[in-house]
């Protein structure tokens, strides 16, 4: 296959300015999340609850999915991570998406960390893990996000093992920006034998370094998949190519997956990722009333928000309340909990972030 057939040249302003749909995807990746964090609860603590039976009978067992939808929103979010940073890097130098990756990643980060960090010393389980008499190096190493290579690890705020690849990728795709903009299907075509090696040097290992490397290999594919669709959604990867190097990714995935068992997520793995995938691409170029109301695109703001700040919201409530009061009710308390919380620090860090990298990016230009 050529060169000119790879890329799509002719239609390569298509599909550059803002996605609805993936404000759409966020919201279901959040929802999806909570929910498997919302039934976890109860499987931990041994305990029954009605809507954990319907998400297995309704979604789960009908789509062979991983049981309490595992995985699914996490995958989703990896997915459209891909396709989001794709998107804006058409319009951003590599210095500057960087620097509003980190802007966007490290403040809320550090505030949902040092609050996590109390409610620990304060007795409260905050992940499925329950932690005990945090130092201050381990607050230090939880902001870093190098918590996860200690040993034992230090889970702190759990859900962000992601963002470790996801900065990873960034960094591959503020690199590769210049090569995106001429010759966009080599970036993605690159990764898979950079992936492959990874994955093959670190098979079998027994170290936590081993371990978290492999784990780049694996999930590094995923977000390389979401590249592949901003890709071809905008026209400057011809469809036949993308999917002939996203099934590449998508094999390097379920390879890894079976032989090094680094998702620990269940069997359907590959089928929940695929799932993610198609919904994905089937998603991504809706624009109608629903993908664009402003509660969609209120809510997708927050989508980061709620994705560190649910188990800390919900599992503490959780634990307190559970044994005295009505399970739905309790339940329905820390749903509202989160969204409260993410709300809060919404406004009071991401917005101020937000606003504060774009006021001195004025005064650089005009500068």
């Amino acid at each position: 296959m050529t060169a000119t057939t790879l890329e799509r040249p002719e239609v390569a302003a298509k599909g550059t300015g803002y996605l609805h749909g993936l404000d759409l995807l966020r919201v279901v990746a959040s929802c999806a999340v909570v929910l498997t964090h919302l039934v976890a609860w109860f499987a931990l603590n041994q305990q029954e609850f009605w809507l954990a039976t319907a998400v297995e009978r309704g979604v789960v067992e009908p789509l062979h999915l991983n049981p309490r939808l595992s995985f699914f929103g996490v995958a989703l979010f990896l997915v459209v991570s891909g396709v989001v940073v794709t998107h804006v890097a058409n319009r951003e130098r590599p210095v500057q998406f960087l620097r509003r990756r980190v802007v966007r990643l490290v403040p809320l980060l550090w505030v949902v960390t040092i609050i996590v960090w109390i409610l620990i010393n304060l007795g409260f389980r905050v992940s499925s893990a329950r932690e005990s008499d945090l130092s201050v190096g381990d607050l230090i190493s939880g902001m870093f996000l190098v918590n996860f290579f200690q040993t034992p690890q230090v889970a702190l705020v759990a859900v962000t093992w992601t963002l470790q690849v996801q900065i990873v990728f960034y960094c591959y795709v503020a690199l590769t920006i210049p090569i995106l903009r001429k010759r966009p299907w080599i970036p993605p075509l690159a990764l898979a034998p950079l992936c492959f090696t990874v994955l093959l040097l670190t098979r079998g290992a027994d170290t936590v370094m081993g371990r978290m490397l492999g784990e780049f290999g694996v999930y590094l594919s995923v977000l390389c998949i979401g590249q592949l669709i901003s890709l071809v959604h905008s026209g400057k990867v011809h469809p036949v190519a993308g999917t002939a190097i996203g099934s590449v990714h998508f094999m390097l995935f379920v390879w890894q997956d079976k032989v090094g068992g680094y998702t620990f997520q269940g069997d359907a793995v590959p089928r929940t990722l695929l799932f993610a995938v198609l919904l994905t691409v089937l998603l991504v170029s809706a624009s109608g009333p629903v993908s664009r109301s402003a509660f969609i695109r209120g809510w997708a703001k927050r989508t980061y928000a709620i994705y560190l700040v649910h188990l800390s919201a919900m599992y503490p409530l959780y634990d307190t309340l559970m044994p005295h009061l009505d399970r739905t009710l309790v339940a329905v308390m820390g749903l509202v909990m989160t969204a409260l919380a993410a709300e809060v620090l919404h406004r009071l860090v991401e917005m101020p972030a937000n606003r504060a990298i774009r006021r001195w990016e004025r005064r650089e230009r005009t500068g």
